[in-house]
């Protein structure tokens, strides 16, 4: 890797792990859902769950395209305008709520935001960090994005005691990733030899033998992957203020507790991957999908704090065992810096695909069970997330033999 003068690596890290905290935004609406629900009644529940996840669209688009952006404007300034969107989202949200077709407006300009520094703070990664030091940064950014989650559900859901358009303050968490964007991200970007692009310490692959890597087979199924594991990781908090307020459980300042509870899982997940994933490697997948139905199990069991709390912290691991092994098992096949921004684009689009699709999972839950119940949405993702996990299983087992072979 070329090395630049005058880049503080540290104040660096610490500039792309708080500018993740973005990264979830739409987390932030959670603790608000069923006081959104209650303000425009006559809107269906997977209508208002749309909320959560149309950003998601918007970040496929983004992230999509951000490879071909970077090539007329600095990484820097585009993260910039990301973060801007985020801060705008949140002054806009407040002063203007009037309509659910405004909020759509505003959860848009969100996932604009999201599109542009999701993709982008990870293409940083991979600019300036190689090796363990690049394996252990890339569990840290999931768990940053679930510390940045379980601020704004936690806060947002005192806020939301007072008036539920206070929710849309949170946003304003990416404050101070601009100000550390403006001051300590360099305007340009190193370039990586192809041969050392090709190498992501941590990711239990050969990489690629030939061709572009979006003609390598396995890279499409992990982009399946992430797509599935959001599909199914964000029926948590999109039904999480909905159950709570079903069961009688408590206001929104518990269901704001309960999303914290379930990023807090993933944060702690995320500072321990860089151990899971040096041990395990390819195996993380299919563990994270097992966590992802224990946790699911607990919170259907019984309809009470503590089980949700459990059950909460259990599934929110799922994410950070999963979404950076799949990022370091595609890294694998690339072999300069754009096909690394562009496999890492791909993977951001593809979860934010699932994202968006979540509110069907209402549907589906609905058609086989016949009842509106949030507990028919969690024993659907239950039953989908262990056929995950045997797929993911089968999978790795075949990779792994099949690299064996090659060896």
């Amino acid at each position: 890797m070329t090395k630049q003068r005058g880049i503080n690596k540290s104040m660096l890290k610490a500039a792309i792990l708080v500018l993740t905290f973005s990264q979830m935004a739409t987390n932030g609406l959670s603790p608000a859902m069923a006081d959104i629900a209650a303000q425009f009644p006559d809107a269906a529940t997977s209508t208002i769950q749309f909320l959560m996840t149309l950003p998601g669209i918007f970040v496929v688009i983004l992230s999509l395209i951000s490879a071909w952006l970077t090539s007329i404007f600095p990484k820097k300034y585009l993260i910039g305008t990301g973060s801007i969107c985020i801060i705008c989202t949140g002054v806009f949200g407040v002063l203007f709520h009037g309509s659910l077709q405004i909020l759509f407006v505003w959860s848009s300009l969100m996932g604009i935001g999201m599109g542009l520094i999701s993709a982008l703070t990870i293409s940083l990664i991979s600019d300036y960090f190689d090796g363990q030091e690049k394996t252990n940064l890339m569990g840290l950014q999931t768990g940053a994005a679930n510390v940045g989650g379980m601020i704004m559900t936690a806060v947002g859901g005192v806020l939301t005691t007072i008036v539920w358009q206070y929710d849309y303050l949170m946003y304003l968490i990416a404050v101070p990733g601009l100000l550390l964007l403006i001051f300590f991200v360099p305007k340009t970007s190193p370039e990586k030899s192809g041969e050392t692009a090709g190498l992501a310490a941590g990711a239990d692959t050969q990489g690629s033998k030939s061709g572009s890597f979006l003609k390598t087979g396995q890279v499409w199924v992990y982009v399946v992957i992430s797509m599935v594991l959001l599909f199914l990781f964000n029926a948590g908090p999109t039904n999480l203020s909905m159950y709570v307020e079903e069961f009688g459980i408590g206001n929104s300042a518990v269901s704001g507790m309960a999303a914290t509870i379930f990023l807090l899982g993933g944060t702690l997940m995320g500072i321990l991957f860089g151990v899971f994933s040096r041990r395990l490697g390819r195996f993380t997948i299919p563990l994270g999908f097992v966590f992802m139905a224990a946790g699911f199990f607990l919170i259907q069991m019984r309809p009470d704090m503590i089980s949700m709390y459990a059950g909460c912290f259990i599934a929110g691991m799922s994410i950070s065992l999963v979404s950076p092994q799949c990022i370091l098992q595609t890294s694998a096949f690339c072999r300069t810096s754009q096909e690394l921004a562009l496999s890492a684009a791909i993977i951001m689009a593809s979860s934010n695909v699932g994202t968006f699709l979540t509110p069907q999972l209402t549907n589906i839950a609905g058609a086989i069970s016949g009842s509106e119940s949030t507990l028919y949405r969690f024993q659907t993702a239950i039953v989908l997330a262990l056929v995950m996990g045997v797929v993911t299983l089968i999978f790795a087992l075949a990779e792994k033999r099949r690299n064996t072979g090659e060896n």
